[in-house]
């Protein structure tokens, strides 16, 4: 899922009219905007991740490449691999002992969830016997990855406005913040 920023011409000229005198001015502005950008990016993936899927914010694994002066990209990562279904809804939490159990009930997404044939919960979360054999072989649980979460047709467009957003109003901000910092006029 790529987002890109673009800055209009119109845009970049004014940057280089009003801080292009500044040394490295226009790097000056143009990496903490696009910092900002992308920590709003950042965010608002997050956050429409979390609108359809049971997971916390700070379980969806992002990392982001932040943009220096001397190179003006950045970029927001979400790891591949499949989650744990530890971190998201399961029910019973703990391990149950005695004749009567509960079935494992696992919920990823919100509308949904159902219940894990064969599936158990032992001191390290829940497992699921492969056959019925009456112990052995068992597995770990496993979800959906992040990175298949974040390919959902509504979080692409809602990462990519509020980037472009965040970033127009940034740019404003920095130039007065360096031509500040150099002494100049606002």
């Amino acid at each position: 899922m790529p987002v890109t920023i673009q800055i209009d011409p119109g845009q970049l000229a004014k940057l280089q009219r009003t801080v292009g005198h500044i040394d490295r001015g226009v790097p000056r502005a143009l990496a903490p905007a696009i910092n900002r950008a992308l920590a709003k990016g950042q965010t608002i993936i997050k956050r429409e991740i979390r609108k359809e899927y049971l997971i916390k914010a700070k379980d969806i694994p992002t990392k982001v490449h932040r943009a220096t002066f001397t190179s003006l990209g950045g970029s927001i990562r979400i790891s591949q691999g499949m989650l744990d279904i530890t971190k998201f809804r399961y029910r019973p939490m703990t391990v149950q002992r005695g004749k009567r159990k509960r079935p494992l009930f696992v919920q990823v997404k919100k509308s949904g969830g159902g219940f894990v044939a064969r599936g158990f919960v032992s001191g390290e979360g829940p497992f699921q016997r492969r056959s019925f054999a009456p112990r052995l072989p068992i597995r770990k649980i496993i979800a959906i990855g992040a990175s298949i979460m974040a390919t959902q047709p509504h979080v692409g467009p809602a990462a990519n406005k509020a980037m472009g957003d965040t970033f127009a109003q940034r740019l404003d901000h920095e130039m007065q913040r360096v031509l500040a910092s150099a002494g100049g006029h606002t």
